[in-house]
């Protein structure tokens, strides 16, 4: 039984076996490649097929979460701004200045002025 990583090594390197257990650095990966290769040259083919199936819904996952992201950041922008030219035009009300004045400073239309 190997004691040390270094022996770990050796034992590969002699007759191919990993300990399932091993904590070896580089062992685990070394075992994922020994299980790659020995896969015939259809398997392989397929398992690399595989992985690219999952890296491209991988990209698509993520740009859909960007463009939500984007969107809802623009969403809240516009919200915001809303908001402030609302307290602005309602602000302006209170302070006496006419509807119509507040309209053409704000853009916005009469009708909602009034219902500040």
């Amino acid at each position: 039984v190997a004691s040390t990583p270094l022996d770990e090594w050796i034992k590969y390197l002699k007759d191919g076996t990993i300990r399932p257990d091993t904590t070896t650095p580089g062992l685990r990966e070394a075992r994922e490649k020994l299980k790659y290769y020995s896969m015939s040259l259809q398997e392989r083919h397929a398992y690399d097929e595989h992985l690219n199936v999952i890296m491209i819904q991988n990209d698509v996952l993520d740009t859909a979460k960007w463009e939500g992201r984007i969107e809802g950041l623009a969403e809240g922008e516009a919200k915001g701004k809303a908001e402030a030219l609302h307290q602005t035009a309602a602000n302006m009300k209170c302070m006496g200045m006419k509807i119509t004045d507040i309209a053409k400073c704000t853009g916005l239309p009469v009708e909602e002025i009034g219902k500040l």
